[in-house]
């Protein structure tokens, strides 16, 4: 998830915990713990790109580090803060703001390495945008309400549990609607015929209402829309090719392999005049799939090859690509709202 949640979401789960004995500090540690496993990305400079594919959400967010750093930091908070927290409620702070935050991005679309060492396997529920205002502001309002309280004050508890108790209810409606998504894709890919080898859903910026799904069939990526409020159960498919010829020579090379692990083999590739180009597709395009117009895929890589273009050394990522116009927030509203 963003920045902004995970440190609202870590900054109540320590309000929930030692609010009662700590007061505001509780909420400034939790604050601090829930954005550290992102800190992973500062390795960026000091790596290369293969690299930093697979060590962003990796051992900072899995279940190990969990396990074995919630004590170190439970010792450290212990030893060097004045309170009366002992050691045991300093890390199980720790643990319990590190495993909020693991869960809340399991359910984004990126993939996260939970099982880390022993496992790079990625795992993503897809039931949550990276981005949702409907979950965060409740969280936000309950915990910011909190905080202007007296410590001991029961109203204080209640209004940080408020806002823990709406944005998880939201969560678990994201999953039940998304049992309903899954059941409408499934029919519609009887109806047109598309035997999927896979398929996901995942919804679309900023709500749980609106929903893109990707059916992976016959070197062909199939696109398509369904709102929880659209008037029939009928949904119509863009095709991708993924042109999967293009990367088969290189196949077991590691800067490809990354690629088509981190996109679990929802990507397309494309040759263009500049180079070989690999796309994406879990994050759309940047017209969110709302236009009829040819529109450029949000996450793209570009594979750099050695001189005799015979073996791909990396990748260089570009910037992801949005657009961003009042029309196209418009569209998305509408779409949301079941017009097609």
């Amino acid at each position: 998830m963003d920045t902004v949640t995970q440190i609202t979401l870590g900054a109540a789960v320590g309000e929930v915990l030692l609010g009662k004995k700590l007061g505001n500090k509780a909420a400034l540690w939790g604050a601090a713990f829930g954005v550290l496993p992102d800190l992973d990305v500062l390795a960026s400079p000091f790596v290369s790109e293969v690299q930093a594919l697979a060590i962003h959400r990796g051992i900072t967010h899995s279940l190990f580090f969990c396990v074995v750093a919630a004590p170190l930091f439970g010792w450290f908070l212990q030893r060097y803060q004045k309170s009366n927290v002992s050691w045991k409620k300093w890390s199980w702070l720790v643990f319990w703001v590190f495993l909020t935050h693991i869960f809340i991005d399991v359910c984004t679309s990126y993939g996260t390495q939970v099982l880390q060492p022993f496992s790079n396997y990625s795992l993503s529920f897809n039931s949550i945008f990276i981005i949702d205002p409907f979950y965060t502001l409740p969280l936000l309002l309950g915990l910011a309400t909190a905080l202007f309280l007296k410590r001991q004050s029961i109203n204080r508890r209640w209004a940080n549990w408020l806002g823990v108790g709406i944005s998880s209810l939201y969560l678990l409606v994201g999953f039940g609607i998304k049992h309903h998504i899954n059941n409408v894709f499934e029919y519609n890919f009887d109806r047109e015929q598309i035997n999927p080898e896979q398929y996901m859903t995942t919804p679309s910026p900023l709500n749980i209402f609106l929903w893109t799904g990707y059916a992976e069939a016959n070197d062909t990526l199939y696109a398509g829309l369904y709102s929880v409020f659209d008037d029939d159960r009928e949904i119509n498919f863009k095709s991708v090719p993924k042109n999967e010829e293009l990367l088969q020579p290189y196949h077991n090379q590691l800067p490809v392999e990354r690629l088509i692990w981190f996109s679990r083999g929802y990507y397309a590739a494309e040759k263009k005049p500049d180079g070989l180009i690999v796309h994406d597709l879990r994050f759309g395009r940047s017209d969110l799939w709302l236009t009829d117009q040819p529109a450029p895929f949000v996450w793209n890589y570009k594979l750099i090859f050695n001189s005799d273009s015979t073996k791909v050394t990396g990748f260089k990522q570009f910037e992801p690509s949005f657009d961003m116009r009042a029309d196209m927030w418009n569209r998305l509203l509408k779409r949301i709202l079941g017009d097609e």
